[in-house]
């Protein structure tokens, strides 16, 4: 039997919790981050306007105003971020008991053999569907037969959206990909700009688990 698994991601989580509880924020660009009396930190989250403005986590406060002007900048509220992630658990465990959390916005689903849930895009769509409903935020999935590409199905596309990278369709959506999409905090900057196919091609091994193991 293959194995399907679910990466749910909540999209630029702690932004997007603040922009439940702060609703005439929304259409401004907004971050989470640092001391802001104190005028030091740094950028621990920021919402799509954000980001499309060039807001980087891990930007200081300060060079993130230089950047984004018109940024708001929000305190962390880590214990109502908690809540939110325990809240978006339960809707996980509704569908499996074999959740697999990995910080407070992520998560492996295993849905390998869940009867009724044989369909891998079904599946998706009524995951992100159901977070919607019970929290009003939203998440990105990846599906595929393994943990690492599931995860990179959940980035392929966002916000709000399902992607699902089958056996069939591995190479043709993987290998243009650079390798920092797949592996960024093990690789070098010499190769991180590389696509994964010519990391690939120059190693037998790898290439054996491409076209074997994978």
């Amino acid at each position: 039997m293959e194995r399907m698994i679910l990466h749910s991601d909540i999209n630029a989580c702690y932004a997007s919790i603040e922009l439940l509880r702060h609703p005439e924020l929304r259409g401004r660009p907004v971050a989470v981050g640092g001391e802001r009396e104190l005028r030091h930190g740094i950028i621990l989250a920021k919402d799509q306007m954000a980001r499309a403005a060039g807001v980087r986590t891990g930007m200081t406060l300060w060079a993130a105003r230089q950047q984004c002007p018109e940024l708001t900048i929000l305190p962390p509220d880590f214990d109502l971020y908690y809540d939110y992630s325990r809240r978006v658990r339960q809707v996980y465990a509704d569908f499996t008991d074999r959740c697999e959390p990995f910080g407070m916005d992520e998560c492996w689903l295993d849905m390998t053999g869940c009867v009724g849930h044989e369909d891998a895009l079904q599946t998706a769509q009524a995951v992100r569907q159901r977070v919607l409903d019970a929290t009003g935020l939203t998440v990105s999935v990846g599906v595929s037969w393994c943990k690492v590409i599931a995860k990179l199905g959940s980035d392929y596309r966002k916000p709000n959206a399902v992607t699902v990278i089958d056996r069939a369709r591995f190479a043709d959506m993987v290998w243009p990909l650079p390798v920092a999409s797949v592996m960024s905090s093990i690789i070098s900057d010499t190769w991180a700009s590389k696509t994964m196919s010519r990391i690939w091609a120059g190693n037998s091994r790898l290439w054996a688990i491409r076209t074997k193991r994978l």
